[in-house]
């Protein structure tokens, strides 16, 4: 006989998010599935949430947490600019986004966010957190689900930590633009392919000082 339990504060609704700094440029990416254990709850639920026209952030986990998180910095965003009449620098916003995250210690937001934008020297800057706030600033991250099979794939082509022994001398291939595109668009149609809860499709921000581009591009769709 079923009897109800205690609810799951916590469920994850899966999914991928990515983010790649380049010198003036930012890469920055996430999957639209969003699942429920073994339902698809949505096809077309995009993970990225723009702040400003020069900054971004991703979020994966549990999805009303997310909504909540990011409508609050959108919020918080709206605020300073009003009163400040500027808009925030990412460098401020990572920090509040680590003291909103903070004052939820006791009952953490189960949110794995990334913050990617343009910092005050025009170059681009990826921040990642944990779940009570702590931050560091990263030339790549990915979070979510296939945040196993992903990280070593950036590691090793933006991070270059595993080099090839038998070519010491060969020089690292410059960190453009199209290449940091490219490298997302692998990422994902590699996590689609091994990952259950990432695919139907992807949406990618190139955030420069002066925009933000959109593209899109379709992955698998699996029946659950």
């Amino acid at each position: 006989m079923w009897k109800p339990g205690k609810p799951d504060l916590y469920e994850n609704n899966g999914g991928t998010v990515l983010a790649i700094a380049g010198k003036d440029f930012v890469v920055i990416g996430g999957d639209t599935r969003l699942s429920s254990g073994c339902a698809i709850l949505s096809r077309t639920q995009t993970k990225l949430c723009p702040l400003s026209k020069q900054m971004v952030v991703a979020a994966t986990g549990c999805w009303c947490d997310a909504v909540s998180l990011t409508n609050l910095l959108k919020v918080k965003q709206q605020g300073y600019e009003n009163q400040h009449h500027k808009v925030m620098s990412i460098e401020s916003m990572a920090q509040m986004l680590s003291v909103v995250q903070y004052q939820r210690r006791h009952l953490p937001y189960n949110v794995s966010p990334i913050l990617g934008g343009i910092d005050q020297d025009g170059q681009g800057a990826v921040f990642s957190y944990d779940c009570i706030g702590h931050f560091v600033r990263e030339s790549s991250r990915v979070e979510g689900t296939a945040v196993g099979i992903l990280q070593p794939v950036l590691d090793n082509q933006i991070g270059y930590t595993k080099k090839d022994l038998l070519d010491e001398t060969s020089e690292q291939p410059a960190l453009t633009k199209e290449r940091a595109l490219a490298i997302a668009k692998d990422a994902f149609i590699t996590a689609a392919q091994s990952d259950v809860f990432t695919g139907d499709s992807v949406i990618i921000n190139v955030i420069t000082k002066d925009s933000i581009k959109v593209e899109k591009m379709q992955l698998g769709k699996d029946e659950f």
